[in-house]
């Protein structure tokens, strides 16, 4: 009988850090996003200064991220969000045309992830 309740409670423990690593990835990947797209208004209105600073804390967050999600999410799809992450910046000192590209390219990847990893009906069956 221990056994089993020991099992039950594994099993049990187990659900509940999913679910909840499903929530706080929900979280952090909207916060990703809130930063990319303050990036971006930056970098569209033509202020690199606070773009490149608006970065630099992209930066940051995504390394946090980044190392969370890596335990919830295949590599795969964080190596291509990774990509175009470290592209921003280059892009931004440079005031590259290829710039609104790498923008849409992270968050599509990062909208990726959240659709592909969180369950739904429609991912489940």
């Amino acid at each position: 009988m221990v056994r089993i309740k020991i099992s039950l409670g594994i099993v049990v423990a187990i659900i509940v850090l999913s679910v909840s690593g499903i929530f706080v990835l929900d979280y952090k990947t909207d916060r990703v996003l809130k930063l990319l797209e303050e990036t971006r208004s930056y970098s569209d209105e033509g202020d690199n200064e606070k773009a490149l600073e608006a970065a630099d804390s992209l930066e940051k967050e995504w390394e946090k991220y980044h190392t969370y999600a890596s335990i919830f999410v295949r590599n795969d799809k964080i190596t291509n969000v990774q990509t175009s992450m470290s592209r921003l910046k280059p892009l931004i000192e440079k005031d590259n045309d290829e710039l609104n590209a790498e923008f849409e390219n992270a968050k599509s990847g990062l909208e990726w992830i959240i659709e592909s990893e969180i369950p739904k009906l429609t991912n489940i069956l």
